[in-house]
């Protein structure tokens, strides 16, 4: 990890400089973020318990060099391990940009927000439990005020590879539509899909895909949903998604499917799931978005109170291929306060349902959180 990490870096950054010279000058600066979480659990299971965490710290260097170079590497430090987050070089001009390095695949519009813009402590759980992770590849976005594209190439499941280890690949790709896109409204449409094969281990000749999730939060407990899908051969990815802006209203919402083929005439495994998300600023004018990447943003004025409310349902089970993962559904309601884009807190409770195939059983469960997050 350490020799890969020292590669990218030099990599990343001595690529631009060998660029054709302009006069623009080089800006850079320091970035990071620190996110402290609390919890409790009531009348839930006594395998959750409660607990304090750091969820999150990262320090990352960002650089634009001439006009139009970007180049980020970001680090994280959480759960005494030192994990590389992003490490990529971008070329943008005239709303065309081309990225490689160790980054996201964007394809849902949950997956690909930035956790510092979350509306609740984590991503919906059906985009947790879905989620990819980042990978080592090359990416073009087109990103005009109407319409948004990205498509991208990766190489393997993750970062660190053995001997053993035979990389996979995968492509993904996401359109988003913007026919209302003005200051304090937005509306946007979009789909995206991912083509996945994965790693082999070649002393097995094993191929696997893990589905897994800790319900609605990022303090340690036990998983909620966890599924080891034997055998896999490709997965291939789906969603549709929907985001409106007016003002001091927010609604977004996604409908995610995965789908399995396995080797050896073994039925194909299938899972799917969605959510509905909408807010409400008690105080404050407008949300925020990024055109770039065409996500949501946290909001940008000072004092700014978000109340929010999320249905999630994640259904694991398939019935035609007797594999068997679980379901969950569950209910969150939120308040947000932005002291600034620098400081916020969040109040999060939240109401978890599970059949008696989840990683728990059968069971209820019922949580409330509360962070403090800071970024710089």
């Amino acid at each position: 990890m350490k020799h890969i990490a020292t590669l990218l870096l030099l990599i990343l950054y001595t690529f631009p400089v060998l660029a054709s010279p302009d006069s623009s000058p080089i800006d850079w600066k320091l970035s990071g973020r620190l996110f402290l979480d609390g919890g409790v659990y009531i009348n839930s299971p006594s395998s959750l318990h409660a607990g304090a965490h750091i969820s999150d710290v990262r320090l990352a260097a960002k650089v634009r060099i001439y006009s139009n170079w970007y180049t980020k590497v970001d680090i994280g430090f959480a759960n005494n391990k030192v994990t590389m987050k992003d490490a990529f070089t971008e070329y943008g001009k005239d709303g065309n940009y081309f990225r490689a390095g160790y980054m996201l695949g964007y394809y849902s519009i949950d997956q690909s927000t930035s956790t510092n813009d979350l509306v609740f402590n984590t991503a919906a759980n059906v985009a947790e439990t879905f989620y990819p992770d980042r990978r080592i590849g090359l990416s073009y976005t087109r990103s005009l005020p109407s319409y948004y594209f990205s498509v991208g190439a990766f190489c393997g499941d993750g970062l660190t590879f053995s001997e053993t280890t035979k990389p996979g690949y995968n492509f993904s790709g996401r359109i988003v539509w913007r026919p209302v896109n003005s200051d304090g409204q937005l509306f946007h449409i979009g789909t995206g899909a991912l083509f996945r094969v994965p790693d082999e281990d070649t002393e097995t000749n094993n191929q696997q895909i893990r589905l897994k999730t800790k319900g609605v939060t990022y303090i340690p407990s036990p998983r909620t949903l966890d599924l080891t899908v034997e055998d896999a051969e490709n997965q291939v990815q789906s969603n549709v998604e929907c985001l409106f802006f007016r003002h001091k209203w927010l609604l977004q919402t996604e409908f995610l499917y995965t789908n399995i083929q396995r080797k050896a005439h073994k039925p194909s495994y299938s899972a799917h799931g969605g959510y509905i998300q909408g807010g409400f600023l008690l105080k404050g004018e407008k949300y925020a978005y990024d055109a770039l990447d065409a996500i949501p943003v946290m909001p940008e004025e000072p004092h700014s109170i978000l109340l929010a409310c999320r249905y999630n349902y994640t259904n694991l089970n398939d019935f035609s291929s007797n594999t068997m993962g679980g379901s969950q559904h569950d209910l969150s309601i939120g308040v947000n306060y932005y002291f600034n884009k620098y400081i916020s807190s969040r109040l999060n409770y939240a109401h978890l349902w599970m059949d008696k195939y989840s990683a728990l059983g059968k069971c209820g469960i019922n949580m409330m959180q509360v962070r403090l997050q800071v970024r710089f």
